[in-house]
């Protein structure tokens, strides 16, 4: 055997091992080859991908780039550079990497696919879609990207694209977990919740899922028997999937430090009374401050939202950390709200800056108001008054029943302040904690704030906004109240997305009632909030 054939020949017997599994026998032929020759790219390549299955992305990284550098005109190589980067959590390089790949192979299916993916997590949904249409144009049997892009074109609520890509991906693998769940959840935003139903069912006694898709599927599952009005079926399914998402993240830390933290929210209502006597006079009506779009999750904050941004004067900010600067300062150290009583108003002045260059950065386009919707920024109003005291606040409620059940139905991204949700009795304790800090800034901080009830704006929208278009000092214009009529193509980051593309809905008021069974431990606890806001 010449050196060439022995080359190969233990090339063949890594890969072998490598489609095996078993990872330390490929890496021992790799490191073989490797003493004799080393710069032996195909080995160092195959070395790089098994790093990055052992989770050590920096290795991965250097073996993968010596392997291009060695062989820029292999794709595979610079796909998998591409692939270790985006593993890594460096979505730029890895979409440069890709770029660059494509730039000289055009034709690369697995380069388009792993670049649709890392536009997809930039949340460049456009940009993920375009690469799933060329790799789809080259490879039409590749049913992960049918799949994906029907996922996508449900999520920008283009429901006739979706089935169809959902179908093609099923037709051409019918075990395609992803076809089947977008195929599901376009029956049901289609009202056949019976045939979602049974998708879902089917689905979960496959024994194929993974922790997150077998979390989804619970989740839609009681979704379905919720609209099929089998609300402890429902109960049921929301309270398994929330038991699975708790299993793979540490629940909400009551006792930690962090911004959205039990605790901390305890510690800024605590200082609130001196707080509110270190806050700045509100100023004038006429000052052009930051407008906040506060409340809490599942108060209607995305339909209002998307309402808003109808007018042509405004344009929102989505669930975006705009006040890092203030959470670094004042929340996370142990003295920080004393110092934050002690501001000069130069000092103000600077974090004010500082905010709304971050408000522009992250703003879609320039607009005469940017609203900067995230609930949960309620915990820090006592901040906001402290630092931008020119600020308006719109303040979202809710029937706090309806908001605490809303809030345990939902999938949400998994972070700290969501990991609330995971439990009711959490839930409804969280809500009491921020609602009550909420509600006591408003009376006794120095704010501009308009209320708007959850209730009233889908009873009857047009007063409602009205009166908040005036807080604003914008002109009527009866395009808010045809928000959802150019929705199909906007991507929405927030679970409402489903929700916010319909005509207004009245069928969630009081759904508490239905379920009022499985919530009899928490009513009482939210009974004092519900009479405060003026609910029976």
């Amino acid at each position: 055997m010449n050196n060439r054939d022995r080359e190969l020949a233990i090339l063949r017997v890594a890969a072998r091992h490598y489609r095996d599994g078993d990872l330390a026998a490929a890496t021992s032929a790799c490191q073989t080859l490797l003493h004799e020759i080393p710069d032996q790219a195909d080995a160092l390549g195959l070395l790089g991908v098994i790093a990055g299955r052992q989770g050590d992305g920096i290795q991965s990284r250097k073996l993968l780039q010596r392997a291009v550098e060695l062989r820029p005109e292999n794709p595979e190589f610079a796909t998998n550079l591409g692939l270790a980067c985006q593993t890594s959590g460096d979505l730029a390089a890895a979409d440069r990497y890709l770029k660059r790949c494509l730039n000289r192979h055009p034709g690369f299916a697995p380069a388009w696919y792993a670049l649709a993916v890392t536009r997809r997590r930039l949340n460049d949904m456009d940009g993920a879609i375009a690469c799933y249409e060329r790799l789809l144009t080259i490879d039409d049997g590749h049913a992960d990207g049918w799949a994906n892009l029907a996922e996508l074109r449900e999520r920008l609520n283009q429901l006739e694209s979706a089935a169809n890509a959902a179908a093609r991906a099923v037709a051409i693998s019918p075990e395609n977990i992803m076809g089947q769940l977008v195929a599901a959840q376009v029956a049901a935003r289609r009202g056949d919740h019976e045939a979602a139903r049974q998708r879902l069912e089917a689905l979960l006694v496959t024994g194929r899922l993974s922790t997150t898709n077998e979390t989804i599927v619970h989740g839609r599952l009681g979704d379905a028997l919720d609209r099929l009005d089998r609300p402890l079926e429902a109960f049921e399914q929301y309270t398994t999937a929330n038991s699975i998402q708790a299993r793979t993240m540490k629940s909400a830390d009551e006792g930690g430090t962090g911004p959205y933290s039990m605790a901390t929210v305890g510690r800024i209502h605590r200082a609130l009374g001196a707080l509110a006597r270190s806050a700045p006079d509100a100023g004038s009506t006429e000052s052009p401050g930051p407008v906040f779009l506060l409340g809490f999750p599942r108060s209607g904050t995305t339909l209002l939202d998307r309402m808003l941004c109808a007018h042509p004067d405004v344009e929102s900010v989505e669930e975006k950390e705009t006040l890092t600067d203030a959470h670094r300062d004042f929340i996370l150290p142990d003295d920080g709200l004393a110092r934050l009583q002690k501001l000069s108003d130069s000092d103000r002045a600077i974090y004010g800056a500082a905010y709304r260059r971050r408000l522009a950065d992250s703003a879609p386009s320039p607009a005469r108001i940017v609203v900067d919707k995230l609930p949960l920024h309620t915990v820090f109003l006592p901040l906001i008054a402290n630092l931008m005291p020119e600020a308006r606040i719109i303040f979202a409620v809710r029937d706090p029943r309806d908001v605490c059940l809303s809030c345990f139905m939902q999938r949400f991204t998994l972070n700290a302040a969501m990991a609330h949700f995971l439990d009711i009795d959490t839930t409804a304790r969280y809500y009491r904690a921020v609602m009550d800090l909420g509600l006591d800034s408003l009376d006794q901080l120095p704010v501009r704030a308009h209320m708007i009830r959850y209730e009233e704006l889908v009873s009857a929208p047009e007063p409602q906004l009205r009166r908040l278009l005036k807080f604003l000092d914008l002109e009527w214009r009866a395009e808010v109240l045809h928000y959802h009529s150019d929705i199909a193509g906007r991507h929405i980051d927030t679970p409402s997305y489903r929700q916010v593309s319909q005509p207004l809905y009245r069928s969630s008021i009081g759904r508490w009632r239905r379920y009022a069974e499985p919530l009899a431990p928490i009513l009482g606890m939210l009974e004092p909030l519900a009479r405060r806001l003026g609910y029976d």
